[in-house]
Parts: C-alpha cells; structure tokens; sequence
C-alpha cells in the first residue's frame, strides 16, 4: 500500500476569495480537472448554471500542473468579478 502525496495547494489572496464567492451567487464554475488518470496535469473549466445542469463554456487550451492550476481558475474568477464591475459602472 502507497502513501498517498497532496499536492501543494494555492492559497487565494482576500480580493481572489471575493471574486470566488460571487462567482458561486451567481452559478460560475471555475474548476481544476485532471487531463487523464494518474496524469500529473490539469485543465481549467469554466461551467454555468447549477448543478445537474451545469453548461460548459470554455476549457483551458493548456495543460498546467495542480498549482497552476489553482492559480489559473483564481486569474478567471477574478477576471468575470471584474468583468461585472465594469457591466455595473455602465
């Protein structure tokens, strides 16, 4: 029986944890999903709506590694939190 290693997460600054809490009250998904089984890369998505009926809209083009990653679909939910700022201004 193996041990089991984590992989070393990304700790989200408190203006990345406000876009990711309005991302969630308004049914935006942004998610880190393994390209294959056992494969150390992962892909980012992006879904809306709730679930069971989540609609995907987008999927990285690249491969990243977990902390990437977890980075990335940070940079995405701020990018839609600010995207909403700017629809508000208008």
């Amino acid at each position: 029986m193996g041990i089991k290693k984590v992989p070393e997460g990304y700790a989200m600054t408190e203006y990345e944890m406000e876009a990711n809490k309005w991302c969630v009250n308004n049914n935006i998904t942004i998610t880190v999903r393994q390209v294959t089984w056992r494969e150390k890369k992962y892909y980012v998505d992006i879904e809306t709506g709730r679930f069971p009926n989540r609609k995907l809209i987008a999927t990285s083009p690249e491969k990243y590694n977990y902390k990437t990653a977890q980075k990335k679909a940070a940079e995405y939910r701020v990018y839609y939190y600010n995207k909403r700022e700017i629809k508000d201004e208008d």
